[in-house]
């Protein structure tokens, strides 16, 4: 069992308790109980450091065909606990926490390179792919045998430790986007990477997690981006790479005043079918400055990229459109 974590638009979050159980071929996840927006209203204190879980929790969960005790039901009441009461549990090795999982170790070839590149990072603070084949089995066995939907929670609950500075070095070295770049800084300074292509790069990364259908194998089918994967999305945008030092600023700018030239684009669109294609009119395309027209990009970018569904056709000639587009206004800023 495990505690899933869902927004609601009236309370803010509720919390639902989940179950994955095995179909034959995958792992799929089911709900059991929804504890509302407050969890901790089904602990109770009887004294001291002592606490239990309100016996009609268990009686609720039976009903649903699970047989629950109350260690079972300990860990996932834990982050609602008392700090001083969590402190005194966190000093006891319990068995709940440190056994092995029941059906074993699945390889690690055999999960998915996603899953153990986050692993990676939360637990090192770094990704290195060369060590990933020598790593023990053991090391991922928090992600042996659950859902998809088990393993997002609990990857959500992990990624609460990391810093508002860390989360585009975070999203940057999960999805592997230094293997698009030859620079030889792409793996230690991304922020002197073209950032526009970094951007895109990391847009086709995440339409490609999101038609995986082999990382999604038991769940159920979503239209558009899937809703473990729109977190991804604000990280990347949302938070930039750390300015180390001035150093990294002049970085950057000396390889936007020296990048090699590139031949004229192929594919040549007017300024009318722009407007088209990005959904608003010529006038208004006129007056958007960079911003905004990265912003409209991105969004329809993500609408009609192949691996969504859309039309490559017209993903072409978007990505061509919002190219010729920026680097005019870009040029008209100088």
């Amino acid at each position: 069992m495990y505690l899933a974590r869902l927004p609601d638009k009236s309370r803010g979050w509720r919390y639902m308790v989940r179950q994955s159980y095995f179909t034959g071929h995958c792992y799929r996840s089911r709900d059991l109980l929804d504890l509302g927006d407050d969890p901790s209203r089904f602990i109770v204190y009887p004294g001291g450091n002592g606490f239990y879980i309100d016996t009609a929790v268990e009686e609720a969960i039976a009903e649903m065909g699970v047989a629950v005790s109350q260690e079972d039901l300990e860990p996932i009441f834990m982050p609602f606990l008392p700090p001083h009461i969590r402190r005194v549990i966190d000093g006891f090795d319990r068995k709940s926490r440190s056994a092995a999982p029941a059906g074993g170790c699945t390889p690690a070839d055999d999960l998915h390179r996603f899953d153990r590149y986050r692993l990676h990072f939360l637990k090192q603070g770094r990704v290195d792919s060369r060590s990933l084949g020598c790593t023990p089995d053991r090391f991922y066995a928090s992600l042996q045998h659950k859902s998809r939907d088990e393993i997002e929670h609990d990857f959500m609950a992990a990624e609460r430790i990391l810093d508002a500075g860390e989360l585009a070095s975070y999203t940057y070295q999960i999805f592997d986007l230094q293997q698009y770049f030859t620079e030889r800084f792409a793996r230690s300074h991304p922020e002197g990477l073209d950032q526009d292509r970094l951007d895109r790069c990391f847009m086709d990364a995440l339409c490609r997690l999101n038609g995986d259908e082999s990382f999604w194998k038991g769940s159920d089918a979503e239209s558009g981006l899937r809703e473990h994967l729109v977190r991804y999305a604000v990280m990347f945008f949302d938070h930039p790479f750390p300015s180390r030092d001035p150093f990294h600023d002049f970085l950057r700018d000396f390889m936007n005043r020296h990048r090699i030239h590139r031949p004229p684009e192929s594919v040549q669109v007017s300024l009318a079918e722009s407007a088209r294609l990005l959904g608003v009119s010529v006038d208004v395309l006129k007056k958007m400055g960079c911003r905004a027209l990265t912003r409209q990009y991105r969004k329809l970018a993500l609408r009609h990229h192949p691996d969504k569904g859309g039309d490559p056709e017209t993903f072409v000639r978007l990505s061509a459109a919002y190219d010729k587009l920026l680097k005019a206004k870009q040029k008209r800023r100088r």
